[in-house]
């Protein structure tokens, strides 16, 4: 017999619960005393039933799998299991992690024994056996005793950057742990903090090859840490992220918990998939490791919006100690320019980019507090701008020294501060959506049911989410008209769109794409209008570059204007079934009232292989009942050349889980 096989058969033997000290030779030849003692604690921890324990389960990262209903770890890595059937059997495999205790070659990850390659698990084991250190030594873990002096944690926080479109990993935004040190009775800054975090080991610069990757768990997914004031350069100055943090109330002990957890996932290979096993949904298994019984994982099955992982946390009794908002480089220049005009933030960007001098700003303005202001706003507006083109340090440092000896010659006034958003994220809509509706289709009573994973749509509430932004993945709609069968109407795998309002002092990008199945409308026959059964599915990928401007007064309008490119196969044309095209797409986002929200637009497209011209218009509405329930009415016209006019109108419920 191989001695993979004979593994194999000793992992069965356990699994059965016939113990026998010859486990512990999967590692080295235990002494007499040794085989008594490892048989005596695997006995005790099969009486104790330990390996049905929250806290056993969280730290191998055990779960139900929801279709086979059977037990398996989402760890990846082999070698973070020390059975060979470890993955998949909790029993055995934490008999086998007793055997590898009396283990003391280092010959696991980073060149260490067991016990401090699976710190956590050995502490907790040893809390729950006490064990004999007579019979079983407490290891000597000088690596992870230097890493964990390095990091000097007595806290955690959860940080929430926000979403951020025009990367497909950052998306849905992006959460990560931020490990802060004790205080120690004087004020401490967080930028000298460290942050862990979960991440896929890719390029983003792959774009869509990267967002597929992710969605099929071709990354390996990887726990780093690293400085947190690293982590502020890149969301909130280079990628001009919001930042929330949430302080987390864990005790002395939950902390020491999550650390030497996080110790042994350094190594250790997970598959990265996007929408569930990914960066938010692995740091909730982190503090589950932390406070066993917490459970936070299990409110995820199918998938993991970052924020809807933030919800939980809020939600969840006595996690929670406190929220701090951090102010994204370009929400603060835009707060500030904001303060003192269109005009004086037109002369002060003039400033940043060298297009005058700051004579220029002295004599434009005789009040020195508003001044000062401006020299404050030509400073961050040239740190924003040297992300965005990627200037030359010494450039930057030379520019901002000069506005800086400029404005520490005014009155130094009072500190400015954005203020935070009256709606924090966890307290938007859910992020799952469905709606039922009902209405006519070109003259025929219809019934609906649309459905949705997440996120966030234009006409949804904006409350908590990003103005301007909506993200929709798997959007699924079934329809059944009066005179024909159940059917589906749409299929939308992506829609996105990015609405960034031109305000005159930062570059405003807006974009849109679109692609899924959606039921031609047009008849195959005119006499065929009525038809359900005639109308096809049509396949279709459209989107382009746009505009966006802020028109009320109060910012409750918002108008847009993009080039409409399209890509379609439909069985209902009258010529080819394929065809390309492009054209304009125009609309308005009003709100009427806090809880009235109208959206109406307008398109014309031409093809441009000569096949019929398109047309149509939409209006949709929507009326906030509470924070999870809306009532809907949206309408849409659209007609081809040579074909009749088609019509939609339908109303009913939204709700949000």
């Amino acid at each position: 017999m191989s001695f993979s096989r004979l593994s194999c058969w000793f992992a069965l033997v356990v699994a059965t619960n016939l113990l026998t000290p010859l486990q512990a030779l999967w590692a080295h030849e235990l002494s007499a005393d040794q085989t008594a003692y490892l048989t005596q604690l695997q006995q005790q921890a099969h009486a104790l039933h330990l390996a049905e324990q929250d806290a056993w389960r969280a730290l191998l990262h055990y779960k139900v799998h929801p279709l086979t209903r059977q037990d398996r770890s989402l760890a990846d890595d082999p070698d973070f299991f020390n059975a060979p059937d470890g993955s998949h059997n909790p029993q055995v495999e934490l008999d086998a992690t007793l055997a590898a205790l009396f283990d003391p070659s280092a010959k696991h990850a980073l060149d260490q024994t067991a016990a401090c390659r699976f710190i956590a698990r050995y502490q907790w084991l040893n809390e729950s056996l006490h064990f004999d250190a007579a019979k079983l030594p407490p290891p000597s873990c000088e690596r992870y005793q230097q890493w964990r002096a390095g990091l000097n944690a007595a806290s955690a926080t959860l940080v929430f950057p926000a979403a951020y479109l025009n990367s497909p990993a950052s998306m849905y935004g992006h959460t990560f742990l931020r490990l802060d040190p004790p205080a120690n009775g004087a004020p401490r800054s967080p930028l000298l903090s460290y942050a862990i975090n979960y991440a896929a080991n890719g390029n983003e610069a792959e774009g869509l090859a990267f967002a597929i990757k992710g969605l099929l768990g071709l990354y390996p997914g990887q726990f780093t840490n690293s400085p947190y004031y690293l982590r502020i350069r890149d969301y909130n100055d280079l990628e001009n992220r919001d930042i929330w943090e949430y302080d987390l109330n864990l005790s002395p002990v939950e902390m020491d918990r999550l650390l030497a957890h996080a110790w042994e996932l350094g190594p250790t290979r997970f598959d990265y998939f996007f929408f569930d096993e990914n960066c938010s949904y692995h740091l909730l298994a982190l503090l589950d490791a932390a406070r066993p019984g917490l459970h936070l994982t299990d409110s995820f099955t199918w998938w993991a919006i970052p924020i809807d992982t933030v919800r939980v946390v809020t939600d969840t009794p006595g996690l929670l100690k406190g929220t701090h908002y951090r102010a994204s480089n370009s929400t603060e220049l835009r707060y500030r320019a904001e303060l003192i005009g269109p005009t004086r933030a037109a002369l002060a960007k003039q400033l940043a980019l060298g297009q005058t001098q700051p004579a220029a700003i002295d004599q434009a303005e005789f009040n020195p507090v508003v001044r000062a202001h401006m020299y404050e706003v030509a400073e961050r507006y040239l740190a924003y701008d040297a992300t965005q083109r990627a200037l030359g340090n010494d450039y930057v440092q030379q520019q901002r020294m000069r506005f800086l000896a400029a404005r520490a010659s005014l009155p130094t006034g009072a500190p400015i501060e954005v203020p935070t958003p009256p709606t924090p994220p966890q307290a938007g809509h859910g992020t799952a959506r469905v709606d039922v509706l009902v209405g006519q289709r070109n003259g025929a009573s219809v019934v609906q049911i649309n459905a949705r994973p997440a996120y966030h749509e234009l006409i949804d509430p904006e409350a908590g989410f990003q103005r301007g932004s909506a993200i929709q993945f798997g959007r699924l709609e079934l329809s059944k008209a009066e005179n024909g069968s159940l059917q589906l109407e749409r299929f939308i795998p992506v829609d996105i769109v990015s609405l960034s309002p031109y305000d005159g002092l930062m570059s405003a990008r807006s974009w849109r794409v679109h692609f899924g199945l959606t039921r031609s409308w047009a008849p195959l026959h005119r006499d065929d209008s009525t038809q359900p059964s005639h109308r096809k599915l049509a396949a279709e990928v459209n989107g382009g570059p746009g505009l966006a401007a802020e028109l009320g007064a109060n910012k409750n309008l918002l108008g847009y204007l993009f080039l409409d490119n399209q890509l379609w196969l439909d069985p209902a044309m009258p010529k080819h079934k394929f065809a390309a095209g492009s054209g304009l797409a125009g609309g308005v986002l009003w709100d009427a009232s806090q809880a009235w929200r109208v959206q109406a637009e307008l398109y014309a497209r031409a093809s441009l292989d000569r096949q019929p011209r398109e047309s149509g218009a939409r209006l949709d509405q929507r009326y906030q009942l509470n924070r999870q329930l809306n009532l809907v009415l949206q309408c849409q016209w659209k007609r081809r050349q040579d074909q009749p006019m088609q019509h939609e109108c339908l109303g009913g419920l939204q709700k949000y889980w």
